[in-house]
Parts: C-alpha cells; sequence; structure tokens
C-alpha cells in the first residue's frame, strides 16, 4: 500500500491518538458496516479478478483529483461522469445509470451522507467509495454506518484506488448474482406452488366424473382412501381410469407433496422389473456402468403406483412380497439394505381372486395387495355417465384443436351411449377427439364418429351377442381397418399392445384370421 494514501481504519491506525478512539472497538465497527463477505473477498485476492467495464459516477470531487481520478477510470476501460452539485447528483442517482459512485464526504454544496443514505436506498446494489483529506472520526463512521464500502484518504494513488473499485465491482457482481440466485429460487418456488395447485386441481375429487350410483361408490370411498396411508388394489379392465384413480389418491392425500411414482410391470421383462423397482449397483450385470435408484427409493416419502400387477413373474412376486411386510429391500448386486416409506397402489385388469386360484399369484402377496380393494366399473355398466364423460372429452379436445362446437347431435350422442365401448373411458375419449379433428360443422354428428361407434345397433348385433362375441368382433374388425398394425389397433382400441396381446391370445385371434 502506498504511504501517501490507505483506508481509513489504516490511516487512523498511525495517529497517535489512535488508542483514545478505541481502535479495536472502531474496527470492529468498520468490518460491520462494510458487510462480513467483503472482508472475507479481500482476503482471498479479490484484486486478482478482473472487473466489468462499469458506469462510474464521481460526485464533488476537487477538480484536480477529480481529473486524475477519472482518466485513470477511463484508461481501465469504465465509462466515468462527474457531477459537482447535490441537485446533479440525486438526478443521476434517481436515474439508476451508475453501478459505482464515487463521492467526496466534504465536497461543499453537497450534504454527502444524506446522498450516501439516499443512494443505499435508489441503487442498493451500487457500491459507494468515499474519498475525504481529512475527515474527523465521527463522520468516517457515520459515512461507513450508512453503507458506504470503502474510505480513501486523499490523495490517493491511482494503482490503489483501481484495486479498490476491481474489489467494489466485483462485490457487487457477485452481490447481482446472489439475487438473481435468490430471485430465481423464489421464482421456482412460485412455480412449483403454482404446478402442485395444478396438479390439486387436474386431480381432485372432481375429476372423478359420472352421476351413476357405481361411480358415486366409487368417489366416496375414494375421498376415504385419500385419508389412510394403507395399501391400494385397483381393479377395473383397461381404459377405465386406474391411473387417475391413483393420482387423486395421492394428491388429496397427506403426501401430496411428494413424489408420485409410476411403474407399468407389463412392459418389462422379468430381470429389467427387478432393475426398474429396486434398483441395482455398478457392474452387477452387462450394461450396469453406474449405480441406479430403483423406483421405490424414487418414491421414498410419496406413492409408488405399480400398475398391471397381475403381470409379474413368481421371483418378483417374491421380492415385492417381501418390500411389503418390511418396506426393506437392496438393489440388484447390493448387500447394503434400503429402508424406505411410501404408500403402495397397485393395478390390474385381471381378476387376481382368479390368478391366486389357479396358482398364478402368490396368496400372500394378493393379501398383502389388497388391503383396501377399489373396483372401477366397466363404461357399459355406467351408460348413464357417457354425455357427462363426452362433454368434458369435447371441452378438452376442441380447446387443444382450436376449435368450436355447439355439442353432439342427438343422433351422434344416442350412438355413443348406446355403444358398448369395450376400451371404456379411453376409447371413449379417443373417439371424441378423433371426431373433434375431423369434424367440419359446428355440430358433432354421427357421420364424424368412429365407424364402429356409429354403426347401426342392429348391424353390430351388440344386443344379441355376449360380450365375449362382441369383444372378439370389435377387436377383428379394428385390426381390419387398421391393416392389422398391432401398435395402431392397440391406440385406436384405447389399450397398450401387452394388454391387445392377451386379448388376441384370449380370443384366439393370429393372422389366419384376416382371411
Amino acid at each position: 500500500m502506498c504511504p501517501k494514501s490507505g483506508t481509513f481504519l489504516a490511516h487512523f491506525r498511525d495517529r497517535p491518538d489512535h488508542a483514545s478512539l478505541g481502535g479495536p472497538a472502531f474496527r470492529k465497527l468498520s468490518v460491520r458496516a462494510a458487510a462480513p463477505e467483503v472482508c472475507e473477498i479481500k482476503e482471498e485476492g479479490m484484486e486478482s479478478m478482473t472487473a466489468p467495464r462499469a458506469r462510474v459516477l464521481v460526485i464533488g470531487i476537487e477538480h484536480g483529483i477529480a481529473a486524475s481520478l477519472s482518466e485513470s477510470l477511463s484508461q481501465h476501460g469504465h465509462q466515468v461522469t462527474r457531477v459537482n452539485t447535490g441537485k446533479e447528483a440525486l438526478a443521476r442517482i434517481e436515474s439508476r445509470t451508475a453501478d459505482l459512485i464515487v463521492l467526496d464526504l466534504s465536497a461543499p454544496d453537497i450534504q454527502a451522507l444524506d446522498l450516501l443514505w439516499k443512494s443505499k436506498d435508489l441503487v442498493p446494489g451500487s457500491p459507494v467509495l468515499m474519498v475525504a483529506a481529512s475527515p474527523s472520526v465521527e463522520s468516517a463512521v457515520e459515512a461507513l454506518r450508512r453503507g458506504a464500502y470503502d474510505f480513501l484518504i486523499a490523495p490517493v494513488d491511482p494503482d490503489d484506488f483501481l484495486r479498490r473499485v476491481d474489489n467494489a465491482l466485483n462485490v457487487r457482481r457477485l452481490g447481482e448474482a446472489r439475487r438473481r440466485t435468490a430471485e430465481e429460487l423464489q421464482h421456482e418456488k412460485v412455480r412449483n406452488l403454482e404446478m402442485r395447485r395444478d396438479l390439486q386441481a387436474r386431480y381432485g375429487f372432481s375429476a372423478i366424473l359420472g352421476k351413476s350410483p357405481k361411480m358415486k361408490q366409487v368417489h366416496d370411498l375414494v375421498m376415504e382412501i385419500t385419508r389412510s396411508d394403507s395399501t391400494v388394489l385397483i381393479q377395473g379392465e383397461s381404459g377405465t381410469g386406474k391411473g387417475l384413480i391413483s393420482r387423486i389418491i395421492h394428491y388429496n392425500s397427506q403426501r401430496c407433496d411428494r413424489p408420485f411414482v409410476e411403474a407399468n410391470c407389463a412392459i418389462y421383462s422379468e430381470g429389467v422389473l427387478h432393475s426398474e423397482l429396486f434398483g441395482h449397483e455398478k457392474g452387477s450385470f452387462t450394461g450396469a456402468v453406474k449405480q441406479k435408484r430403483g423406483r421405490f427409493e424414487l418414491a421414498h416419502s410419496g406413492t409408488i403406483f405399480l400398475d398391471e400387477i397381475g403381470e409379474i413373474s413368481a421371483a418378483t412376486q417374491i421380492m415385492l412380497l417381501r418390500f411389503l411386510q418390511e418396506r426393506r429391500f437392496e438393489r440388484v448386486g447390493g448387500e447394503e439394505t434400503l429402508e424406505v416409506d411410501v404408500r403402495v397402489i397397485a393395478a390390474t385388469n385381471k381378476n387376481l381372486a382368479q390368478s391366486m386360484e389357479n396358482g398364478s399369484l402368490r396368496s400372500d402377496l394378493f393379501y398383502r395387495l389388497n388391503v383396501i380393494p377399489l373396483f372401477i366399473p366397466p363404461l357399459r355398466e355406467r351408460s348413464e355417465d357417457v354425455p357427462l364423460l363426452t362433454n368434458r372429452f369435447l371441452e378438452d379436445c376442441s380447446r387443444k384443436a382450436a376449435k368450436a362446437f355447439q355439442g353432439f347431435t342427438d343422433e351422434a350422442l344416442e350412438a355413443l351411449v348406446d355403444y358398448s365401448w369395450p376400451g371404456n373411458v379411453r376409447e371413449l375419449e379417443n373417439a371424441v377427439e378423433r371426431s373433434v379433428v375431423l369434424a367440419k360443422g359446428e355440430w358433432i354428428t354421427l357421420a364424424d364418429l368412429p365407424l364402429g361407434v356409429r354403426q347401426p345397433l342392429e348391424d353390430r348385433g351388440q344386443m344379441k351377442l355376449s360380450l365375449y362375441e362382441n369383444e372378439r368382433i370389435y377387436i377383428l374388425k379394428t385390426l381390419a381397418e387398421c391393416n392389422w398394425n398391432k401398435k395402431l389397433t392397440a391406440s385406436v382400441l384405447g389399450i397398450n399392445r401387452s394388454s391387445l396381446y392377451s386379448k388376441l391370445k384370449k380370443y384366439g385371434i393370429g393372422a389366419e384370421s384376416a382371411n
């Protein structure tokens, strides 16, 4: 440090009356005024950081000194504005265009301490460097108390001055980064809150659409289930809304703010399913290049939804049974026993009681899963709910397609109500979406409906055929319309491919059926 310059503290350490000023106490006050992080930054070599180009406002500095400082700042890449009156200074500060302020404590026509106070109110992120030739202890202490970043004694050494400017601007930059981070965290918090509200609105009890007695029972039972933390087994045909019900249970339970994790047990092979559910350790099998957390770990403190639970193998049944009993497990290839807190909701389109009787499902696992049974009725058993569901789907699909409709014609609505809906609610939603896309007028007519839905009742022969025969005919007809593309057929039917393959096997439908 140049012997002709230095901070206010260094200046007063050399004064003979330093002891009478209570030196250590004064240093403590200065450190507190300058903020702890500033001192820490200086100690760790803030001088080595390169400050960005900045707009510097020089206020009231004596002309000769101001010219020297301005030249140094300009050569250092900063934009300098000089003002000499309090009115000009306040106007510049109010414009909020200064990144750094250099203020003369003893300048005439300027109430420097008042101006410092106002600057901290108007531009709190802009550091203020105070400069004075012979400041009193009281005025210097007051300047630091009011938020001055640093205090320099004139005459000022240019190199030392530029170093302090760099320090101040770097502190400003770090402060802005912290503020931005805080703002981003606040925005993220708001977004998460809005997302949570959206999820709770989307999966509120009102999402259980239906006025039929059977759906009223489902609605009431779901409300009761959300008040407990017990394992739930949801049974119902494909497309009845088991996944929706599981989310309604979660987002209206005490775990609503915690994770909801889904695992479809039908789409994985046995080995892969073990890894998906329980995770694996690095090197536990070919391709396990790193450790992986399983769905149960990811769902910790929340809810796990095990869809198509009736499809799991005997080995997986044993692992799942142990977890349900102890809430403990090991990752594949691991030795550490992990413990998690999750609520389990399982779903299936199979009759698990029948599966237990024929030996494909362990009875002890069934009873562990079937703590609270919930059955979702197929749409054909509650045809009075079709108009309500249809109107909701029409509203949603119209909004997505940016189209407006008056509604369905009476003839179209009658066909929708009369149809048996083997794909249940999912098939109805798909049919409405297709109609919305293809319809040209203000009303959706019978001609806009899918072929299988709009066929006359007598042609379909639905009332004369058994449910078994009707579903088989419908699947065959859909396969033919889709040129035997099974992926497309499953989509049209509103079921997944594994369910379609199960039905093809059940009804003995193969390639030869096309002939």
